[in-house]
């Protein structure tokens, strides 16, 4: 990442959210899902013992055990309808010490749209803290958890995350037939197919 270029660049998020509409029909912002954000209604889905894992252990971490404040998962930051997926843009904040546990609860076989030991690579190296309220780590670790696991229990493609300073995103155009298509390769390697469709 260029040190001039801000770690917060609004213009980087309009910009993806520009590429995936030139990419696809339609992508919605902040979209949200009437998804329960609970373990006990998941129990007798397939991903019902693992979220019981994670909630446990998160727990476990630093003793703040009722991390889980909303009835429904968050909204995510980009729905794409067709085909149905999920793409999270993550920031510095998103790598704190109760990402890393939650992703090293996530099941060997699990199809996500990132490199889950990258994403733990960088939980190691940034290990963000936010302490505002005290329970925030944890809190942002279940959510995005969820952003992961939930999407294909539904039928959807994996949840795609693209790390903000893996590049800079506002330097790409989406009227640019070009930059388009290296977008487009970028997501395409990080959509693979889920257990629902092998």
């Amino acid at each position: 990442m260029n040190l001039q270029h801000p770690p917060h660049c609004r213009a980087c998020k309009a910009r993806v959210l520009e590429l995936l509409t030139a990419n696809f029909a339609a992508c919605h912002v902040n979209h949200q899902f009437p998804w329960s954000a609970r373990p006990e209604d998941y129990a007798n889905s397939p991903i019902g013992v693992t979220l019981e894992q994670i909630r446990v252990a998160l727990g476990e971490l630093r003793g703040h055990r009722d991390f889980i404040k909303s009835a429904l998962m968050p909204p995510c930051d980009y729905f794409v309808a067709d085909p149905p997926f999920i793409v999270e843009f993550d920031e510095n904040q998103h790598f704190p010490r109760a990402r890393l546990v939650t992703l090293a609860n996530y099941p060997a076989q699990i199809a996500v749209g990132f490199e889950i030991l990258r994403w733990q690579e960088l939980c190691r190296a940034i290990d963000a803290v936010d302490d505002t309220p005290i329970d925030r780590d944890e809190r942002r670790a279940w959510y995005d958890t969820l952003r992961d696991l939930l999407p294909t229990v539904h039928g959807f493609k994996p949840t795609v995350r693209l790390y903000a300073a893996e590049f800079i995103w506002c330097s790409l155009d989406a009227g640019s037939t070009d930059d388009a298509s290296i977008f487009s390769s970028l997501l395409e390697t990080r959509l693979p197919v889920s257990p629902s469709e092998s």
